[in-house]
């Protein structure tokens, strides 16, 4: 069975587009607002996400402090969920900053249906 994609994002627009790519490829997934929201849904079943889409800046608890925070968890299935930055700032897209803040890659905005397609066959079959 394909594990859900959870993505965290707070631009209604971003999501919007995301949630279109979502349904059009046929994909199961939450939305997050931001890195808290983000983390407690994370928490509450770990184990039906394949991938966090994350992207870096958003209120209350960014994607950078939430990655961290995932990775810094003691329990193994929640600190090991892969983790795509998603931005559109060409500093961010550097793998070594990327795997500095605990992630496992990136998509660059805006985003490419493709691109995900990849992400989430990557990370999400069953």
């Amino acid at each position: 069975m394909r594990k859900k994609i959870l993505l965290a994002e707070d631009d209604a627009f971003t999501r919007y587009m995301m949630e279109a790519v979502f349904n059009a490829l046929g994909y199961e997934y939450d939305i997050a607002s931001d890195g808290e929201e983000c983390q407690k849904l994370i928490l509450a079943d770990p184990d039906i996400y394949g991938v966090v889409l994350m992207d870096l800046h958003m209120p209350n608890v960014s994607g950078v402090e939430a990655a961290q925070a995932i990775r810094a968890h003691p329990d193994t299935p929640l600190r090991d969920i892969p983790i795509i930055a998603v931005t559109a700032e060409d500093d961010h897209l550097d793998e070594d900053v990327i795997e500095a803040n605990g992630m496992n890659g990136h998509l660059k905005k805006p985003i490419i249906a493709s691109e995900v397609n990849a992400v989430v066959e990557q990370y999400c079959a069953g």
